[in-house]
C-alpha cells in the first residue's frame, strides 16, 4: 500500500514540473527561449572581452576605409606628377625647337593690326588703355621712377599702345639685350612676346614666352607669361601642349587675376581641351 501512494506521489510531481515549464533541477525547461536568449545576451554586453573584440573590429574597419582613401590620393598625385611632367616635356621640346608651326601659320608684318588679335589676343590697333584687359591703365610702378631704362621702356610701350607691334617688337628686343639688370625686364619680355603674338608670330612668340616665364616664373607677370604662351602654341596648331598649358594657368597661379584665369578657362573650352 505504502509502495503505491509513493509511486502516486512521484507521478503527481512529474505532472507539476511539466505544467510550470520547469524541469527538476529548478531549471527553465529546454524550449524556453526568450529567457534563456536574453540572458546570454546580456552576459555577452557585460563582458569586456566581447567588447574589446567589437571596438577591434570597428578599428578594422576604419583602418581599411582610411588606406583606401590614401591609395586614392595617391593616385590622384600620380596622375598630377604625369600632368606636369608631360607639360614640362612639350615645354622643353618647343625650346629647343624641335616643335615647329604648321605651313603658312608663322606670320609676317602684314598681319599687324589685324583686328582678328584683339581683346586678350592681343591689344587691338590704337586700343583704350582701360577697355583692353591685356594693356593695363598704369606703367609698372620701376618705369615710374625715372632713368634710361624707364625712358627707355615708355617709348616701347607706347608703340604697342598705338598698335605699332613691328616697332615695338624690335624696341622691347633692344631693351631686354641693353638693360638685363633692369626691374622692368619681366614686363619688357612680356611685352616682347606680345608683339610677336599680335603679329601671328606664333613660333617666336613661344619661345619668347616660355624663356620668359622660366626665368621670371615669380613675377607679376608670369601668370600672363603661361596664357600667352598657351595662346601662342594653339596659333602653332599644338593643341595637346596648349591644352596642358591652360590648365596649368589656375593650377600653378590660383591667386592670378581674375580676367587671367578666366581667359585660361575661355581658352580651354575654344580648344576643346
Amino acid at each position: 500500500m505504502m509502495k503505491k501512494a509513493m509511486i502516486c506521489l512521484l507521478a503527481g510531481s512529474a505532472m507539476l514540473g511539466a505544467g510550470t515549464g520547469a524541469n527538476a533541477a529548478g531549471f527553465p525547461a529546454f524550449g524556453q527561449g526568450p529567457a534563456w536568449n536574453t540572458q546570454v545576451v546580456q552576459v555577452q554586453a557585460s563582458d569586456p572581452s566581447v567588447r574589446i573584440m567589437q571596438l577591434e573590429e570597428q578599428v578594422r574597419n576604419l583602418t581599411g576605409q582610411v588606406e583606401d582613401l590614401g591609395f586614392q590620393m595617391l593616385q590622384m598625385e600620380e596622375k598630377i606628377r604625369k600632368m606636369q611632367e608631360d607639360l614640362e616635356f612639350r615645354l622643353q621640346d618647343l625650346e629647343s625647337g624641335m616643335a615647329t608651326p604648321p605651313s603658312g601659320g608663322s606670320g609676317n608684318a602684314d598681319s599687324v593690326g589685324n583686328d582678328a588679335t584683339a581683346s586678350m589676343n592681343g591689344p587691338p590697333p590704337n586700343p583704350e588703355p582701360s577697355a583692353t584687359a591685356d594693356v593695363p591703365a598704369d606703367l609698372p610702378e620701376a618705369a615710374e621712377g625715372g632713368g634710361a631704362d624707364a625712358d627707355f621702356y615708355k617709348l616701347a610701350y607706347d608703340l604697342v599702345l598705338s598698335g605699332d607691334y613691328q616697332q615695338a617688337e624690335e624696341a622691347f628686343g633692344e631693351f631686354v639685350l641693353s638693360y638685363p639688370d633692369s626691374p622692368l625686364v619681366p614686363d619688357a619680355s612680356f611685352w616682347l612676346g606680345e608683339s610677336m603674338l599680335a603679329q601671328q608670330k606664333y613660333n617666336e612668340a613661344a619661345k619668347t614666352f616660355l624663356s620668359a616665364y622660366k626665368a621670371y616664373g615669380d613675377s607679376a607677370k608670369a601668370p600672363e607669361m603661361l596664357l600667352k604662351l598657351g595662346q601662342s602654341l594653339a596659333g602653332m596648331d599644338n593643341k595637346d601642349a596648349a591644352c596642358a598649358t591652360f590648365a596649368e594657368v589656375p593650377t600653378r597661379y590660383p591667386n592670378a587675376a581674375q580676367a587671367v584665369l578666366a581667359k585660361a578657362q575661355a581658352e580651354t573650352r575654344a580648344n576643346g581641351c
